[in-house]
């Protein structure tokens, strides 16, 4: 099967590093995070277990590595596996030990039995049950260099941003920025899947998928009232983490939402040929611009049309050779 042109630009993977200003030692304190401390270039990993400390870290490593591919300097954090820490104590801790970030996420073994609990709150079968939780382990990898690339990004941008899912969904960079950040830190297969989603929704249903203009200023579906009530409903740990059941027919753009955020970056990627190229117009947003200045003010010097209509028809080209590329993929 033919896998996307992704632009991921591997080569360079072994040749740029994620430069960091120190490697951060763990901190001797009477109560951390969690018992087992980790120190890596680019932050500390805790845990429970030492098992599970080493894969935080690894997570670490790999999001870093990626991200320094994306945006250049790595901000350094504290990646914190517990059940029961509070994400404001965890990011005052962080503070104290002059990380830039904590992301706090549950421990494999709990969010297993979470998602579990989730699943038959649903009302699935334990045969789908079952399935669902054998390839958890290689997800929950993941998961974790997501959830690092979302922290990672903030501490860049909005640094002393507060708030919650009801406020907004993550910084306060457009839902689709936010978001691809976060899913260029995958492995290749993840992303891989992403854009299946997008692509075959695009195939299946062209009209739901919004122009550049809607899709730029879009929430993500995660904040729709529908998707809003199924994770009131879900188990949630002590540390905030909320788990449920959805799919992407129940609500409507969430199988689509993720594929075409990296999509777009991907695009803008390739048509500037600046592998960076998120790196001004995160800045300019964080500087109060939108999207459109930046366009009007920088887009002919970074490679970009300046103005979305243009941006339109460049996107709607590069998009249906995407689609096409899928097609014979396929057969």
């Amino acid at each position: 099967m033919r896998v996307f042109r992704l632009f991921l630009l591997s080569a360079l993977l072994t040749t740029t590093g994620a430069a960091t200003a120190s490697v951060p030692e763990c901190p001797q304190v009477e109560a951390p995070p969690a018992p087992v401390c980790v120190s890596t270039p680019y932050g500390l990993a805790y845990a429970d277990t030492e098992e599970e400390a080493n894969g935080a870290a690894g997570a670490l490593r790999e999001a870093a590595q990626r991200y320094a591919l994306y945006f250049g300097r790595v901000p350094a954090g504290a990646l914190i596996l517990s059940t029961t820490l509070d994400p404001l104590v965890a990011r005052d801790f962080a503070k104290s030990h002059g990380l830039e970030y904590a992301q706090v996420w549950l421990p494999a073994s709990a969010k297993r039995a979470m998602t579990e609990r989730a699943m038959r709150q649903a009302g699935l079968d334990r045969g789908r049950i079952s399935r669902a939780l054998a390839g958890a382990a290689e997800q929950e990898a993941v998961t974790l260099r997501h959830e690092v690339g979302h922290a990672m990004y903030g501490a860049m941008y909005w640094p002393d941003a507060e708030g919650s899912l009801q406020v907004r969904y993550g910084t306060p960079a457009p839902d689709w920025l936010d978001e691809a950040a976060a899913i260029l830190m995958e492995p290749p297969e993840a992303q891989a899947r992403h854009l299946a989603s997008f692509i075959d929704a695009a195939k299946q249903r062209p009209r739901t998928i919004p122009t550049l203009t809607d899709f730029l200023q879009a929430e993500h579906p995660v904040r729709s009232a529908a998707l809003g009530r199924a994770l009131a409903r879900g188990p949630k740990s002590d540390s905030g983490v909320q788990m449920t059941v959805t799919t992407g027919a129940g609500f409507p753009g969430l199988d689509s939402f993720y594929g075409q955020s990296l999509l777009l970056a991907l695009f803008l990627t390739e048509t500037s040929g600046d592998p960076r190229i998120l790196v001004p117009i995160s800045s300019a947003i964080a500087g109060g611009a939108t999207f459109n200045q930046w366009l009007a003010s920088n887009g002919e010097r970074h490679g970009l049309p300046n103005d979305l209509t243009a941006l339109q028809s460049l996107w709607d080209t590069w998009l249906k050779n995407q689609v096409v590329q899928r097609g014979r993929g396929k057969r």
